[in-house]
């Protein structure tokens, strides 16, 4: 059930039009913020997000970057309680002003903007939490919001960011998760094809979900699609700009591993290493894994390393699937070194960890010759 509720997460945008950006002082505020907050520069995203909430303190604009900006810094949030607490009281503040708005005016698309993102986030941090209930009741409101944004995608191009997402994972996620199958038939259907190209058109259209239609156009290319190679000039373009981003840098060392880019890859490794925090050596030990196992052949190499990387901790929205490739490599170097039990284990284990495209067509591979 954790998992079926994660992709609401990505059901959200986080865009401001209208009135406020009729003031260049708020614009740049806003801008430089964002600019800020992608380089994980958050002094300063903070300075400019609270001085955007000093002057519009009745908007719900500089209480959804603050709760954005506190998620990538405090991530993963769940080993943060006390941020924790500051990053649901902005979004119930961004939420209570975005709806007082809606409530006044409910042709306000600026409003249903940050109603779909307040909710939405909140949604996905209940669903972290295993806080099941309240993940539903967020994403029913997040939803009846979501459906005014999938009809305006022309009025608001701010909008094609989650109109990709939803039209995408409405196909993609019942079919990789069947329990919820019956209860998609209260919403609305999706269509992969034209989910796929409202997210390349968010990368070129969009003022303020950009980058995050840039990281998920990425992500789907290379966890559903299976084509790693269509995501890295997506994540090049992305560095470019924010080279001090956590999650780029994560991204940018699985698809150079993905593609067997094994010595470029390795500069990314160590930037991950660099940032000691333990989601990230796990993976950077799994990248290398990788590397020795296929670019390498030294199999007691790659063993070494995916092995330690079970030693370190996995997050769930980013790093679970990079777990499931390393025991996917120790099931390949138990079943060629002979020890089939060793390798059905390992199989096993991955079941629990993949969603990857490719990831599931080798576990199906070594099922069959097991």
């Amino acid at each position: 059930m954790h998992r079926i509720f994660l992709f609401l997460f990505l059901l959200i945008s986080a865009s401001i039009s209208g009135q406020i950006l009729s003031d260049n002082q708020a614009k740049e505020w806003i801008s430089n913020g964002l600019n800020h907050m992608y380089n994980h520069e958050f002094k300063e995203a903070t300075e400019d997000f609270n001085a955007l909430k000093a002057k519009y303190p009745k908007h719900p604009s500089s209480y959804l970057l603050l709760a954005m900006q506190w998620e990538k810094q405090y991530f993963p949030l769940k080993d943060h309680p006390n941020q924790s607490k500051a990053y649901l009281a902005y979004l119930e503040r961004s939420f209570e002003l975005a709806e007082l708005a809606y409530e006044k005016n409910d042709n306000d698309l600026e409003a249903v903007f940050f109603c779909i993102s307040s909710t939405g986030f909140l949604a996905a941090y209940e669903a972290d939490n295993q806080n099941f209930m309240k993940a539903v009741s967020y994403t029913r409101k997040s939803y009846s919001f979501l459906k005014i944004a999938l009809k305006n995608t022309e009025r608001q191009p701010e909008f094609l960011y989650s109109a990709g997402i939803y039209n995408y994972y409405r196909i993609v996620y019942p079919e990789l998760h069947p329990v919820i199958k019956p209860f998609m038939v209260f919403f609305e259907d999706g269509n992969k094809r034209i989910g796929l190209s409202y997210l390349e058109q968010s990368t070129r259209k969009t003022t303020f979900v950009k980058n995050e239609g840039r990281f998920y156009l990425g992500y789907v290319f290379n966890k559903y699609e299976g084509t790693p190679a269509r995501a890295l000039p997506l994540n090049q373009a992305l560095l470019e700009d924010f080279p001090n981003n956590h999650l780029f840098i994560l991204q940018r060392a699985e698809l150079l591993a993905l593609t067997n880019n094994f010595e470029e890859g390795e500069i990314y490794n160590e930037k991950l290493d660099k940032l000691k925090i333990p989601y990230y050596q796990g993976a950077a030990c799994v990248f290398r894994g990788i590397a020795d196992e296929i670019g390498r052949k030294k199999l007691a190499q790659a063993e070494f390393h995916y092995l330690k990387a079970l030693q370190y901790p996995f997050e769930e929205r980013f790093t679970k699937d990079i777990r499931g490739l390393a025991y996917l490599g120790l099931c390949r170097i138990a079943y060629k070194s002979g020890q089939k039990a060793k390798a059905k284990k390992y199989l096993h284990l991955a079941k629990e960890f993949i969603e990857y495209k490719n990831s599931q067509d080798e576990y199906k591979r070594m099922s069959q010759i097991l």
